[in-house]
């Protein structure tokens, strides 16, 4: 068990006083809690300026919805702009990983 002293010198004498582990520990836990109260009581007056700033400013009209477009069919891609594509892919990729070009290996794009 530890035990805290504090030494003073009164009178010549020197006076020690202990600092009981019990007050410690409540001093701890109060300190605590009224730290965690003065928290919420902050987030709770946020939000409240929240809503009201949100409450003033006027919601963005939305627009109607148009029928949706019929599918285009996808256009026809030549042999060399797939190519193009898979080295602009397995550039992005080196990049990303810092790794060499060659290093890369690309078994199959599939458009999303």
């Amino acid at each position: 068990m530890f035990y805290f002293h504090n030494a003073s010198v009164k009178g010549g004498k020197i006076m020690e006083t202990n600092i009981s582990t019990v007050q410690v520990v409540l001093m701890g836990l109060i300190t605590v809690f009224v730290v965690l109260i003065c928290l919420i009581v902050i987030i709770k007056i946020l939000g409240l300026i929240m809503e009201k700033v949100a409450k003033k400013q006027p919601a963005p009209a939305v627009a109607p919805a148009a029928a949706a477009p019929a599918a285009a069919p996808a256009p026809a891609v030549s042999a060399q702009n797939n190519q193009q594509i898979v080295a602009a892919i397995a550039v992005a990729i080196a990049e990303e990983m810092g790794t060499d070009v060659s290093h890369i290996r690309i078994h199959s794009i599939k458009r999303v």
